[in-house]
């Protein structure tokens, strides 16, 4: 069950209960009527009714609720022995009474209090008017129904249910009152005397006419225990009182016996004695209520105002009129060097530390006569602060009568922001390049600083206090701008970002120099905002950036003629590129004719030749091949410049085309007097590349290796897969040549270099097969890279990506078994 749930359920409960108790009591009072009256004496039910109402406040079900107190009230008449016509319209009266009570005391309030005499003034007319209506209806039924008297039956029952629902509905006002103490030894006693005070004035032996003594009693209570104890016990001594006068004890019951007065006139004296006491112990707890109030809110008071005092940063003394100090805090205490309580009680003139006293003693001597300045200022000086500048703010106290008792003197240290504001005065004056102004939101000028005026050329005096901004700007780019941002050409245009929200606005204007002359300025405007965040003034910043405009304009003249210079360069290289292309595709024609012929030649096609005739044609077709080796290369690079290399990528056994490439070079290295070794995995090394493409990088490398290698020295090729990285594979070719220098391990890549050393010993080729290798490396997504020394060979380490490996595959047989092998020297 949700809290909702289980609130309405309560209600509900509590409703029903004091529902039944309205029945109980009705059906209890008209039971218990006097002989021969036709009204009962008192009438509780209608004070349970309106005390369950006030409890619950204004509430939507407050009309449910009167409906069952129709009926509940309808049925005690009728249990009671009226007929059930008269029952009925009884219980009609009751709802209203209550209805009338309820709807006065809820009208201005949601749930009604007794918190003021107010209060207790709109309960009881609320109740008299309720009382009043009830009588009015009751009168009517009696009269018609019962054929009873009008008059005295409206007196009779007006004052039976006054007196209920003054007894019984502060329960309902106070049912959320907190109790001003604890339960304590003074209750219990209060509550025994009350209760045996009553029980012994009305008890049935006694006579005397003493119906008084419970009041006293019930105003010790009111004064000292709250409003819900009062309320509990008038309605303790409300239900003892009707019923022990009901049953013939009390003075009531006694002055019928012995005076022969009418029931009625009994009921009348009880109730107007439950009235009296009601309305005496009412006022008295709502008198003692508030001023119990007030006096917690005046101890409160005097708590914020001792924690404010103690704890404002500012300086707080209190000098009487004699110019002793009465109050201090500690803020005061601190900068005079002492305690509190040391301080109060002694002169002010004696605990200031001052060195002008004559002139503390003067402003002291004005306190009576009201002659001490308002505002006013000294230098103290105080131990390990050294000299503080301090700025007073005087006020009076005064008494009823207007008399000046006191003066209270509020300082405020101001040492720190006069040297911040002398310090911020410093930091201006010395930014004598850049200009800081000033301006208000009017655009008057406040600040010109020694920059301003340097840069600008006018004087502070000249344009502060001023609205002279025009003055400082020109006047044609102040309308471009103004027509830029849709506003009228004026002071908007230069603060139009920053009234919009936004922190600063930094832009560059023209300036107008007193003499003159033109400068453009860099001018960040931004606000200056107050402690709440709204705008007070702006601040100007501007720096003269003429020639640093005039240099970014000319620097961009050249980065212009640059980018020309580029294009024209980048064109010139395609036109190279495309050039180097077509003649190579025009030469690759007939050198292959060429290279043909030759081959026939050497196959006899035109007759035998002699040894010295073969030696010649093979040196052609040698050199031959070379040169279509060249015209390869120069293709190759012209696509790879293009960004054109195409790669017929398929898996293959990167053993093969190391075998290939070895076999390709070997013509070369027979006849050189080199020792060869080649070292291969025993296992397929299978890659995702273009056989063709690896076959010509593998070829590069080897007849690099050769050709910078003298005869006598060593080339190896090694091919193996990574322990580290069992992904890679790395093929490494190795020679014991001249080595290349640090300085140009990176430049050997770029396409057409040659060191200096190849210049040097002569050594042919173009420069471009260690650029073909470096682009088929990355083009397999690989790398390679080179480990040399002058004259300490060079290694080149290619790494590529691997492949997953096939079932039963080998690769040839004679790398992979590896070998080491020395030719003889080439006498060609």
């Amino acid at each position: 069950m949700t809290w909702r749930g289980t609130a309405r359920w309560n209600w509900w409960a509590w409703a029903l209960l004091a529902l039944v108790g309205v029945f109980v009591l009705g059906a209890t009072a008209v039971r218990f009527a006097p002989p021969g009256s036709t009204v009962a004496v008192w009438w509780p039910a209608a004070g349970l009714a309106v005390s369950f109402l006030l409890a619950t406040g204004r509430d939507r079900r407050a009309y449910l609720f009167l409906v069952g107190v129709l009926v509940s009230s309808g049925a005690a008449n009728y249990y009671g022995g009226r007929p059930p016509l008269v029952a009925l319209c009884f219980g009609v009266a009751n709802a209203a009474e209550a209805a009338v009570v309820h709807g006065l005391l809820t009208r201005s309030v949601r749930r009604p209090t007794l918190a003021s005499m107010e209060d207790l003034w709109r309960l009881l007319a609320a109740t008299l008017a309720g009382a009043l209506v009830f009588g009015i209806l009751a009168g009517l039924i009696v009269r018609v129904g019962l054929g009873g008297p009008f008059l005295s039956t409206v007196s009779a029952v007006t004052a039976s249910h006054a007196a209920a629902v003054l007894v019984l509905a502060p329960i309902g006002l106070a049912a959320r009152a907190r109790r001003p103490q604890p339960l304590g030894v003074e209750d219990l006693v209060q509550w025994a005397t009350v209760v045996g005070v009553t029980v012994w004035v009305f008890h049935a032996g006694q006579q005397l006419p003493l119906a008084f003594l419970p009041i006293p009693v019930l105003v010790w209570g009111a004064l000292r225990l709250g409003q819900r104890t009062v309320a509990v016990q008038l309605l303790v001594i409300g239900v003892t009182a009707v019923v022990m006068t009901s049953l013939g004890g009390g003075p009531f019951a006694a002055a019928a016996v012995t005076g022969g007065i009418r029931p009625e006139t009994v009921g009348a004296l009880t109730q107007a004695f439950l009235a009296t006491a009601a309305v005496t112990a009412l006022s008295l707890a709502v008198a003692s209520t508030q001023r119990r109030n007030a006096l917690a809110e005046l101890r409160d008071e005097a708590e914020l105002s001792r924690v404010v005092l103690d704890t404002a940063a500012s300086a707080i003394v209190v000098v009487d009129c004699t110019g002793t100090v009465a109050r201090l805090n500690a803020t005061a205490a601190r900068l005079m060097g002492d305690s509190e309580e040391a301080l109060v009680g002694r002169l002010a003139a004696d605990v200031f530390p001052v060195a002008d006293r004559d002139r503390v003693v003067r402003t002291m001597a004005g306190i009576a006569s009201g002659q001490a300045p308002l505002t006013e200022e000294h230098d103290w000086h105080v131990e390990g602060l050294g000299v503080r500048r301090l700025v007073w703010t005087n006020a009076y106290l005064t008494d009823d009568s207007g008399r000046r008792t006191h003066l209270v003197k509020t300082g405020a240290d101001v040492t720190d922001e006069r040297a911040a504001r002398t310090f911020v005065e410093a930091v201006l004056e010395a930014a004598t390049a850049t200009a800081i102004i000033g301006m208000d939101l009017d655009g008057v000028v406040t600040l010109f600083n020694r920059g301003a005026e340097n840069v600008l050329g006018w004087q502070a005096t000249d344009v502060v206090g001023r609205r002279d901004w025009p003055l400082l700007h020109d006047p044609d780019e102040v309308a471009r701008r103004a027509a830029e941002l849709g506003v009228e050409p004026g002071f908007d245009v230069l603060v139009h970002l920053v009234r919009e929200g936004a922190p600063a606005e930094t832009r560059d204007w023209t300036c107008v120099r007193k003499d003159g002359t033109r400068r453009t300025m860099s001018l960040t405007m931004s606000g200056i905002r107050g402690a709440g965040g709204h705008l007070t003034g702006y601040l100007a910043v501007a720096e003269d950036v003429t020639r640093r405009r005039q240099a970014e304009v000319a620097l961009q003249v050249a980065l212009g003629r640059e980018r020309q210079a580029v294009e024209e360069l980048t064109a010139l290289d395609r036109t190279k590129s495309d050039f180097v292309s077509a003649v190579s595709h025009e030469l690759r024609t007939p050198l292959a004719s060429v290279l043909g012929y030759v081959e026939m030649l050497e196959d006899g096609a035109a007759g035998p030749l002699t040894d010295r005739q073969l030696e010649l044609v093979s040196r052609v077709d040698r050199n031959g091949r070379r040169l279509l080796s060249l015209i390869e290369d120069l293709l190759l690079n012209s696509r790879i410049e293009a960004g054109r290399l195409q790669l017929d990528v398929r898996r293959c056994d990167l053993s093969d085309v190391v075998a290939s490439a070895w076999t390709s070079v070997n013509t070369v290295t027979a006849q050189r007097d080199l020792v060869r070794r080649v070292d291969v995995a025993e296992q397929p090394v299978w890659i995702e590349g273009d056989p063709v493409a690896l076959e010509r990088m593998v070829t590069n490398l080897l007849s690099n290796a050769v050709k910078f290698t003298p005869d006598g020295g060593r080339v190896s090729l090694d091919l193996q897969p990574d322990e580290q990285e069992p992904n890679m594979v790395h093929l490494v070719v190795a020679d014991s040549g001249m080595g290349i220098p640090a300085a140009d391990h990176e430049r050997i890549f770029a396409r057409f270099f040659r060191s200096n050393a190849a210049n040097e010993r002569a050594i042919q080729g173009p420069g471009l097969g260690l650029s073909i290798v470096r682009a088929i490396a990355e083009g397999h997504g690989g790398t390679v890279r080179v480990e040399s020394e002058p004259e300490h060979g060079a290694t080149f380490i290619v790494s590529l990506p691997r492949s997953a490996p096939e079932v039963n595959s080998d690769g040839p047989a004679l790398l992979r078994a590896g070998g080491t092998y020395r030719d003889q020297k080439d006498d060609s």
